[in-house]
C-alpha cells in the first residue's frame, strides 16, 4: 500500500496509525461479529422474539445520538472516540458469565448505545485529520488493510470460536480490540480555532436543519427507506443460518473470509469513486450493489437451500457494508460543512434508530405469520426503492445545475451587449 504520496507529513502518519488500528480492530471483529447472531439463537436458544429485540434495541440506542452528541467536543473528538470505543469493548470482557439470551442481547444494546457517541465523533474526527481532495483515498487504504488483515483472521475466528467457545474468545478479541482504541490516541489532530467552534446538536436545531435543508433532508429520505430494507433482515438473518440452512461456526468464519476479500477490492473502488465523482452518485451505486442482498437470501431461503449460497450473500453484504462505512460518511460530511459535521451524522444515527425500532418489530410479525422468504422480499423492494430515489435526487441536481448555468450564461451576454453599448 502506498502510504507516501499524500500532501503532507501529517497526513502520511495519521494514515498510518489509523492502519495499525484498523488491523487490531480488525481481529477484534473477526471474533465477534459474524458469531454474535449464530451464538444467540444456537448456543442460548434464543428465540426470534430475543433477536428481533436486539435489533430493535440497537435501533432504540440510536435514537438518543442527539442527546448523547452533546457531550462531544468538536473541536477535539479525539477522546471522545477513544474511550467511548475503549468502553464499549471492554463489556466483552463479560462474556463468561453470560449463560442466557437476555444478558448477552443487552450487552450488545449497550455497546450500541455508547457507539451512538463514536459514530458522530468519528466523523468529525475524519473531517480535522483528513482534506477533502484525498479523504476518499486514505479511508479506502486504511479499510484496505482492515480487509487484508480480515482474511486470515476470518479463517481463524471460525475454527478458534468453534473450539475455544465464545466465552475464551470474545475475552479475548476484546483485549484487541481496546489496543486498537489506544493507538488513536497518537493521530495529528489539527488544531481547531475557538472562532469556528462546531454547532451542539439538539432536538430543536436538528428539526430546523432538516426543514432547512432540502437536499439533506431528501437523502435522509432514500436513507430511512433503503435503511428499513436492512434493519428487516438483521432479525432474521440468525434463523435463516440456524435453522433452515444449519451453518457451522467454520463456515461462517469462512464466508467472512470472503467478505473480507471483497472489502479489498471494494474499499478501494469506493474510495475512488468517491474522490473523482459526488459522494451521492458514489452512494447510488452503494445502494444499487446492496439491493442484491435480499435478492440472494430469497433464493436461499425458497430455491437453492445450501449453505455454500451464503458465500454470495456475504460478497454482496460487504459491498453493502464498505460502501456505507465510507461513502455514507463522506456524503454526510460534504453536506454538513466543517462545523456541523457531528450534527449531521447524529441527525442521521437518530433517524436509522427511528426505522430500526420499527422494522425489526414489522420482520418478526411477518416470520411469525408468512415464514422468512416474504421478509427478505419486502426488504429487496425498499431497498431498490432507496436507490431510485438517489438517482431522481441526483438528476434533480444536475437539473438545478443546468438552470444555473444557463442563467450565469445569459447574465454574461447581457452584460457583454451593456458593455458593448457604453462603448
Amino acid at each position: 500500500m502506498q502510504i507516501v504520496s499524500y500532501s503532507t507529513p501529517e497526513v502520511r502518519r495519521a494514515v498510518r496509525i489509523d492502519v495499525c488500528a484498523a488491523v487490531l480492530s480488525a481481529l477484534f471483529t473477526a471474533l465477534t461479529g459474524p458469531f454474535t447472531g449464530l451464538i444467540l439463537r444456537r448456543d442460548l436458544g434464543a428465540t426470534p422474539f430475543h433477536l428481533s429485540a436486539l435489533a430493535s434495541a440497537n435501533a432504540a440506542c440510536l435514537l438518543m445520538s442527539l442527546a448523547l452528541t452533546r457531550v462531544i467536543d468538536g473541536r477535539r473528538p479525539l477522546a471522545s472516540v477513544v474511550w467511548t470505543t475503549v468502553i464499549a469493548r471492554s463489556l466483552f470482557l463479560l462474556v463468561p458469565f453470560i449463560d442466557s439470551p437476555w444478558p448477552f442481547v443487552s450487552m450488545l444494546a449497550m455497546v450500541t448505545l455508547i457507539g451512538t457517541i463514536t459514530t458522530p465523533a468519528q466523523a468529525a474526527l475524519v473531517q480535522q485529520v483528513y482534506p477533502r481532495e484525498e479523504r476518499g483515498r486514505a479511508l479506502s487504504v486504511i479499510r484496505v488493510a482492515a480487509a487484508i488483515a480480515g482474511i486470515g483472521l476470518a479463517l481463524f475466528a471460525g475454527h478458534f470460536v468453534g473450539w475455544s467457545g465464545y466465552r475464551v474468545a470474545f475475552p479475548f478479541a476484546a483485549v484487541f480490540g481496546i489496543a486498537a482504541a489506544l493507538t488513536l490516541r497518537r493521530l495529528p489532530v489539527p488544531v481547531v480555532g475557538t472562532e469556528v467552534s462546531p454547532e451542539r446538536p439538539s432536538l430543536r436545531l436538528a428539526w430546523a436543519t432538516i426543514r432547512r435543508d432540502s437536499a439533506f433532508r431528501r437523502l435522509l429520505a432514500a436513507s430511512a427507506v433503503f435503511g428499513s430494507g436492512i434493519w428487516m433482515m438483521t432479525p432474521v438473518t440468525p434463523l435463516l443460518q440456524v435453522d433452515v440452512l444449519g451453518v457451522t461456526t467454520a463456515q461462517v468464519g469462512l464466508f467472512a473470509a470472503f467478505a473480507a476479500a471483497t472489502a479489498i477490492v471494494a474499499n478501494l473502488a469506493w474510495g475512488r469513486l468517491a474522490d473523482h465523482h459526488s459522494s451521492l452518485t458514489t452512494l447510488r451505486t452503494v445502494y444499487i450493489c446492496g439491493s442484491l442482498t435480499p435478492i440472494i437470501y430469497y433464493v436461499a431461503c425458497t430455491f437453492v437451500r445450501t449453505p455454500w449460497i451464503l458465500i454470495a450473500a456475504s460478497i454482496s453484504e460487504s459491498l453493502l457494508a464498505t460502501g456505507l462505512d465510507l461513502v455514507w460518511m463522506l456524503a454526510v460530511i460534504d453536506f454538513a460543512g466543517p462545523r456541523r459535521t457531528a450534527q449531521y451524522a447524529a441527525i442521521g444515527a437518530t433517524l436509522a434508530g427511528v426505522r430500526g425500532v420499527i422494522a425489526p418489530l414489522i420482520s418478526a410479525a411477518l416470520v411469525h405469520a408468512v415464514g422468512l422468504a416474504p421478509v427478505y422480499a419486502v426488504a429487496a423492494v425498499l431497498m431498490a426503492t432507496g436507490a431510485l430515489m438517489v438517482t431522481l435526487q441526483i438528476r434533480g441536481i444536475r437539473r438545478e445545475a443546468v438552470v444555473a448555468a444557463r442563467s450565469c450564461a445569459r447574465a454574461g451576454l447581457l452584460r457583454l451587449r451593456e458593455m458593448e453599448l457604453a462603448r
